[in-house]
């Protein structure tokens, strides 16, 4: 048998580049061919070794039974693995796993560069809508909706949706809409509206619901002040609450806000001072504790009571209503509002005044709002009057030792007052309760008095008179 070989270099070329061209388009036409098929059922035993053979990646499935481990491109009601589930493209439906469920997981396997730039240009994402279990981790690549229990870790990328529960942390990359808990942290880094419980929440951006934790941290806190006006509200309770912008309420040992238009209650609150900076922090504010950092309005008053010869008060807060000018006097309203706090201690010096209390102290909570007369700074007609409104909590002593049993006055007031050259004198009314254990005190105007559980309580109307510096 004679071989010929062909001589001519220009066909040698020619040939080459043929047969050049026929391999590139068969293998642009394999990587081209449908890659994803439907199955009903998948047994699999690990990834790879399964009804659907090699290819178990590129199927999705309706029903899937992994005895340890199992790949598929999907599965939409049911799929069920001994140690994990692992889902390239995306799922739905129940997923159940020893360890571990996986949402895109070699999302781009097989797709030529070409096709995976395609497939991102056109906005694919791996999601996950249902219900997952699994004894360590959940994680999606994408969004994530419905319920999800990990005795471990739930995570996705981008935005979750529905129930999350892990032994240790809830993670989503984007924004959270629904129930958060777990053991350590919850995260959602963009923004939450919902619920958050664990022992330290967080969030980058704006929330809208419940933090409660230890430790609460987010960027922004949603409140009736947050333009545009909306029905959405935020609310921090725990330990420690953090926020660098505050239009809702945090409730905690220790309140912390950079601008706050909201309310704290807690033992330290702090908030940024100085509502004319043209930052708005402290305006709308309403600080309640017993220690107020930042506080841009204060008074102190000595007076004197239907109980004690003697009472001294100071207060710190905020101004609810002050615009930002050097006066701080509001633009539209007719009273300049403050919020105060007040630590108050009480005394009766003097034998024969009231010889069934000796001393008291407590705190205080009140609005007091002074008159306005112009925008001016040096106005003499500004803060010419004033009304307070608010209410005491005095725990009281019969002799110089502290009363060791319950032994608490509670007091509502509403009380005047006009400046006199630089210090206002004020009066007031004022409907006291008195929860105890001992002896009644001696109350010539009584509304009533009894008993119950071992407790004494008695009511009657009492006054205050003093002096009050602004």
């Amino acid at each position: 048998m004679v071989s010929k070989t062909i001589s001519n270099p220009s066909l040698k070329l020619l040939l080459v580049l043929l047969l050049l061209n026929l391999k590139v388009n068969s293998i642009y036409g394999q990587s081209r061919k449908l890659r994803y098929s439907d199955k009903t059922f998948q047994l699999s035993f690990f990834s790879g070794i399964s009804t659907n053979g090699i290819e178990s990646g590129h199927s999705f499935n309706k029903l899937s039974i992994n005895i340890f481990s199992g790949i598929s491109a999907g599965n939409k009601y049911l799929e069920l693995g001994g140690v994990s589930n692992v889902n390239t493209q995306s799922g739905s439906g129940l997923q159940l796993a020893g360890l571990a469920n996986i949402i895109g997981s070699n999302t781009y396997l097989n797709l030529t560069l070409r096709e995976e730039r395609q497939v991102i240009k056109e906005g694919f994402s791996s999601d996950f809508r249902g219900i997952q279990f699994s004894g360590l981790i959940n994680y999606v690549r994408d969004n994530a909706e419905g319920f999800r229990i990990s005795g471990g870790l739930n995570l996705n990328g981008k935005n979750g949706a529905g129930f999350q529960a892990a032994g240790l942390v809830n993670m989503v990359g984007g924004h959270f809409s629904g129930f958060q808990i777990a053991g350590l942290s919850n995260v959602a880094l963009k923004s939450t509206s919902g619920v958050q419980l664990a022992g330290f929440n967080h969030t980058n951006g704006q929330m809208n619901g419940f933090q409660i934790g230890i430790v609460n941290k987010v960027t922004s806190i949603k409140g009736n002040h947050s333009p545009p006006p909306n029905n959405a509200r935020g609310f921090q309770i725990g330990l420690v609450n953090l926020a660098e912008t505050s239009d809702g309420t945090q409730l905690g040992f220790i309140n912390i806000g950079k601008k706050v238009r909201g309310t704290q209650i807690g033992l330290i609150n702090v908030f940024k001072p100085s509502p004319y900076s043209m930052q708005s922090p402290g305006k709308n504010s309403t600080p309640i504790g017993l220690i107020n950092i930042g506080s841009n309005g204060s008074h102190s008053r000595l007076y004197m009571s239907d109980l004690f010869l003697t009472n001294f008060e100071h207060t710190t807060g905020s101004c609810y209503n002050c615009a930002f000018n050097a006066s701080q006097m509001p633009v539209n309203q007719k009273l300049k509002v403050m919020n105060q706090n007040a630590l108050i201690f009480a005394h009766n010096p003097l034998d024969g005044y009231n010889d069934d209390v000796k001393w008291g102290f407590g705190y205080g909570f009140q609005k007091v709002m002074y008159t306005k007369s112009s925008m001016a700074a040096r106005d003499a007609g500004n803060h010419k009057k004033f009304i307070s409104i608010g209410g005491r909590l005095l725990h009281l002593n019969r002799d110089d030792h502290l009363t060791k049993t319950i032994s608490l006055l509670s007091t509502i007031h509403a009380e005047v007052g006009i400046r006199i050259k630089f210090i206002h004198v004020f009066a007031g009314l004022t409907i006291n309760n008195y929860l105890h254990r001992s002896a009644d005190i001696n109350r010539d105007l009584e509304f009533f008095k009894g008993a119950e559980s071992g407790l004494n309580y008695q009511f009657w109307p009492g006054y205050t008179f003093g002096l009050h510096l602004f």
